[in-house]
């Protein structure tokens, strides 16, 4: 059963099915068995359950969490139909805990017509006075290319710094992708989007694009003008236009981030146009599909949303008696949390009908503006709607160049970096201003911090491994010539614990597995020893034999394999190899080597060795030289 959702002004005819969500409590880890189940228990006449829609699992209201808990219980949200005078019989039943409208929800374009030429909004004659400059009201003339807006956003110096999007993979939640390589269905567009991998739902993902006139192939081809080598996932809510297909959607990216860490951003260019949509959700932040965003972000994923078509100026005809300040950002699209984008030309004019805040769930909207009005997928790419995939192209850099990025680092750092256009500072038209992409890039990339003693009386060193994420083990020689070793646990740093020896080297470590360091160093008799931490205690000194002048460096290619590597009396490198059972002979490499070794493997039979060496036995001024396998 497909759900047909409310006339987009909201009205119900009495005595007429209205689809719903239905928010409920059922037995831990039953699903859609235990949801059916409980809706064959109730006692209200004309409910329809929709079977084919899979219950999704929601964080629970915090003030049920405990009582959840205590009668190991979940919280789903199913959809059906009703007769809308049964609801309150619904609400009553001991299981449910609030029925929701499943709501309409619409792209933010024009009205839906299959011309490649058409403009993507629709907005009235300017009925408004701009409240920046001159406003663009004209979304049909492109104000310059999709490489101009990359150049106008530094988006092109991020590209020479290397960085292009690559394992990235951003979700278009929108209105379905004609994806290459899948097989579209009758009576869509022949043109076909590169980089989508999967999506939602998983039959037929990349498969559609006309219910929304194409405007999921925008979306994609703006993500993909700014991050060109990012991956796209077609997440696609039009099949039913309401609530619960984007519920539905953003749980499978919850699910597929779970799995694999992708996606790691999410584009979201449609919303509601009237508060009259549905009142319940655009107002309230504990509504389920707003839950869910917060969701994923708390997940880790990225979340931006157009702001909308309603601005004062210009607004979309769609927009009723609802735009202007105050009353044009509805629901998910003005959480606290998310990213709010308004849009601008290239030129920096101010686009009349980009929605203004205060927003119904936040005062402090929108976050920034971004680009449209550009030549891309469309003649002009246009509206919110292509502002805000150029801003998660921009943020799937941010990314790429800062794997450990944030939400609230990513918004912080296009916020503080944005090229303010309206009134000193934030504003509620265009919000901190446009965004500026290198200047954000460089924000963001990871920087060092300040030295940090951490004391001790060294003479030799420094060796350090990492076992886990936020585990750091260093080891250094003493005054004593023993070894030391000192460890951050994720929270602190222990005190120095001396392991012993007669060193006379700078140390070696390598960590092959979790609580695994192997440590080398050379001996007061000049042989390699070998000493490792294997969980749970130190092991004695290993005695591997040579005679080495220089040394150490260490690597592992893999689980149980070592590599480590001295110069000899010789002053040639040699290398010693543990296979995961035994130790091999010392390998001697033809080389006259003047300074300690390094070693590195990238991967499974890899190696590289590197050391200085001489212009001839008798040089003394030396070159870098690299060995690798």
């Amino acid at each position: 059963m497909q759900p047909r959702a409310m006339a987009e002004n909201g009205t119900v005819t009495p005595g007429e099915l209205q689809p719903v969500l239905v928010e409920m409590r059922i037995p831990k880890s039953q699903g859609a068995i235990a949801a059916l189940q409980a809706i064959g228990s109730m006692s209200v006449p004309g409910f329809q359950l929709d079977t084919s829609y899979e219950a999704v699992p929601m964080t629970p209201p915090q003030e049920m969490a405990s009582l959840l808990a205590d009668s190991d219980e979940e919280v789903v949200v199913v959809r059906g139909m009703i007769d809308a005078s049964q609801i309150p019989a619904l609400e009553a039943q001991a299981n449910v805990i609030k029925v929701y409208p499943d709501s309409p929800i619409a792209p933010f374009t024009s009205t839906l017509l299959k011309s490649e030429d058409t403009a993507l909004v629709s907005p009235l004659a300017a009925s408004g006075t701009c409240p920046i400059g001159s406003c663009d009201c004209s979304p049909g003339t492109a104000k310059g290319t999709m490489a101009e807006v990359a150049t106008y956003l530094g988006v092109d110096q991020i590209w020479s710094a290397g960085f292009k999007g690559e394992g990235i993979v951003v979700g278009v939640v929108d209105g379905g992708i004609t994806a290459a390589g899948r097989p579209v269905g009758s009576g869509e567009t022949a043109r076909r989007i590169p980089r989508v991998i999967g999506g939602y739902p998983t039959a037929d993902w990349g498969t559609k694009a006309a219910r929304w006139s194409e405007h999921g192939n925008m979306c994609s081809t703006d993500v993909l003008g700014m991050a060109p080598q990012a991956q796209i996932y077609d997440i696609r809510i039009s099949d039913g236009n309401a609530v619960s297909s984007a519920l539905a959607g953003f749980q499978w990216a919850i699910n597929q981030h779970r799995a694999d860490g992708t996606p790691q951003v999410l584009t979201n260019s449609w919303g509601m146009f009237q508060e009259a949509w549905d009142r319940t959700y655009v107002r309230n932040p504990d509504h389920p599909f707003t839950r869910k965003v917060v969701e994923a972000i708390n997940e880790g994923i990225l979340v931006l949303f157009a702001a909308g078509n309603c601005g004062g100026t210009c607004p979309d005809g769609r927009c009723g008696p609802d735009s202007g300040p105050g009353r044009s950002i509805w629901g998910a699209n003005g959480h606290p949390q998310v990213m709010t984008v308004g849009a601008v030309n290239k030129n920096e004019q101010f686009v009349g009908y980009s929605s203004q805040g205060p927003a119904a769930l936040d005062p402090q909207k929108p976050d920034f503006c971004s680009i449209t009005h550009f030549q891309g997928y469309f003649g002009s790419d246009s509206g919110t709607s292509a502002a805000t995939p150029i801003a998660a192209g921009v943020v799937a850099l941010l990314k790429q160049a800062n794997p450990g990025l944030t939400q609230d680092q990513a918004k912080n750092a296009l916020k503080s970096t944005a090229k303010d256009i309206g009134p000193a500072g934030w504003d509620q038209h265009s919000g901190a201003g446009i965004i500026r992409a290198k200047a954000a890039f460089d924000a963001i990339r990871p920087s060092w911090s300040g030295w940090e003693s951490l004391g001790g009386f060294c003479t030799y060193g420094v060796a350090a491994a990492a076992w886990s994420a936020n585990r750091l083990d260093t080891f250094v020689i003493g005054g004593d010539s023993a070894m030391y070793h000192k460890y951050w646990d994720g929270s602190a740093w222990s005190e120095w614990g001396s392991l012993g020896g007669f060193c006379i080297s700078a140390p070696a470590a390598v960590s092959w597995g979790a609580n695994r360091i192997d440590l080398f160093v050379i001996g007061g008799d000049r042989a390699l020893y070998h000493k490792w931490w294997d969980g749970s205690a130190w092991s004695d000194w290993e005695n591997l034999g040579g005679f080495c002048t220089y040394g150490v460096a260490a690597s592992s290619q893999s689980i149980n394999q070592l590599d480590v590597f001295v110069i000899g009396g010789d002053s040639a490198l040699y290398q010693k190899t543990w296979d995961g059972s035994a130790w091999s002979n010392w390998q001697k490499h033809d080389s006259f080597c003047i300074s300690a070794p390094a070693s590195v493997s990238w991967g499974s039979g890899r190696i590289d060795a590197f050391v200085l060496g001489a212009i001839a036995p008798s040089g003394t001024s030396g070159t870098a030289k690299r060995l690798s396998t």
